[in-house]
């Protein structure tokens, strides 16, 4: 992400059309967490993108702005702390409310840490195959 100051957040780092939200939720690995459930797919591109939805079940209009806001600012912060290229949707729960951008974050960066790249663990079972 560039621009003059190194805060923005362009487009290209986005999941703005239904079609890519609906191939998410059919072939994406699925990651649940407490205050969330994080779709994540690898992308071909050379940085990641995500989507955010909030239902309506989670509060008010002002509410779910507010975590839509939360998830953005987490994600534009942490993004370079992820390895590899994903494309992440995260589906927020109710119990979202409430939570900080600290908690969010520390939630969000424990279960990106999860991801591996599909091919590490053949490479590894080679090695200790092969010493």
């Amino acid at each position: 992400m560039t621009s003059a100051a190194g805060e923005g957040f362009p487009r290209a780092y986005r999941i703005v059309r239904g079609g890519e939200y609906r191939a998410m939720y059919a072939k994406a690995r699925k990651l649940h967490s407490e205050s969330f459930v994080l779709f994540v797919r690898e992308n071909p591109l050379r940085h990641h993108r995500i989507g955010i939805t909030v239902s309506r079940r989670v509060g008010g209009a002002v509410m779910r702005n507010r975590i839509k806001r939360l998830f953005r600012e987490v994600f534009r912060r942490s993004h370079l702390a992820i390895p590899h290229h994903y494309d992440f949707v995260v589906n927020a729960r109710r119990e979202c409310r409430g939570r900080g951008y600290e908690a969010l974050r520390a939630e969000f960066l424990a279960v990106a840490g999860r991801l591996a790249p599909r091919a590490a663990p053949a490479a590894s079972e080679e090695a200790a195959e092969n010493p």
